[in-house]
């Protein structure tokens, strides 16, 4: 039987045991994460009344590398969009760096039109069409992309929950480093831990599959260990990784020897529990500092590791 995961609250305190010295960032985004984490069970009921239609996983597009939502529009999910602002916005407003922007974002998020324009870019990264959305509602391009990120997340997460994980059905399934629901990078990854078979002593697996997860939809998939999730080199020598000398708690940095791209990593052979990722990724900020020393960059650029 799999362990369940921990709360973003369990896992967030335990990093703070670990790293006090990160306790006034973890405790600020803390009922933000909290929040963000119960919203997409809330919002699920909402798409059937929304009357929009899930795309259906195809096979044939998936070994192409296109993404489950690729070309499709989110028209129809205001509601569940507006039902996430409103619980979200006053949470990230109180972000350090976020104040002054509070009427300006919810302004934007009550222009439907607007509104869906923008989420429809996060699903095709058209940059220029957010730094245009930007600039007619008076944000900051890196405000306002967090902040979509932030509350149309929920609702993407609400949709890929519908699906049984059809990518992970086969090893080939899906083999691209970006997410296969809605493209993403992810903003973390983890090895497994070792299996046991309760029912039987002598069945059990090492562990150490490596499984990405999307900073968006929250998403998760295999991926090759060997291999660069930017760039898709791979081989001997193309992923180092960097991590404590001591008491590292299996936490470390995976990055491309070629392309100089990095992402957070979390051996949960190496952990007591399992930990949610979302707040994971957070607590590891001083992984990224020193990522950021090395000249690397992140896979997924957040709020917290833009240096």
């Amino acid at each position: 039987m799999a362990e369940s995961r921990q709360t973003v609250s369990e896992t967030l305190a335990g990093i703070v045991e670990r790293r006090p010295v990160l306790a006034p960032v973890l405790n600020a985004f803390a009922p933000l994460l909290e929040a963000r984490s119960a919203l997409p069970e809330k919002l699920s009921p909402m798409i059937e009344e929304s009357g929009f239609v899930l795309p259906p996983w195809r096979q044939e597009r998936a070994q192409q590398g296109a993404p489950l939502l690729a070309g499709a529009s989110l028209k129809g999910l205001f509601p569940l969009l507006r039902k996430s602002a409103d619980v979200l916005l006053p949470l990230l407003e109180a972000l350090p760096g976020m104040n002054g922007y509070a009427d300006a974002l919810t302004s934007f998020f009550q222009n439907e039109e607007m509104c869906m324009r923008a989420a429809d870019t996060l699903l095709t990264g058209h940059e220029t069409a957010l730094a245009e959305a930007a600039e007619e509602t008076h944000l900051p391009p890196a405000v306002l992309l967090f902040a979509l990120e932030v509350v149309v997340g929920p609702v993407l997460r609400a949709l890929a929950l519908k699906y049984d994980a059809p990518w992970d059905e086969r090893a080939s399934s899906w083999m691209q480093g970006f997410c296969p629901v809605c493209g993403s990078f992810p903003s973390i990854s983890y090895l497994d831990k070792r299996v046991f078979d309760e029912k039987n002593a002598f069945l059990a697996g090492g562990g150490g599959k490596k499984h990405m997860h999307c900073a968006l939809c929250g998403t998760e998939w295999h991926f090759r260990r060997g291999a660069c999730p930017s760039c898709g080199k791979e081989g001997s020598g193309v992923m180092e990784f960097l991590r404590e000398s001591e008491n590292s708690r299996g936490e470390r940095i995976d990055w491309c020897t070629k392309c100089k791209s990095y992402c957070p990593t979390v051996d949960l052979r190496e952990c007591a529990g399992t930990p949610d990722m979302d707040a994971m990724a957070l607590g590891m900020m001083h992984m990224d500092i020193v990522a950021a020393q090395k000249g690397l960059t992140p896979l997924k650029p957040s709020f917290w590791n833009q240096f």
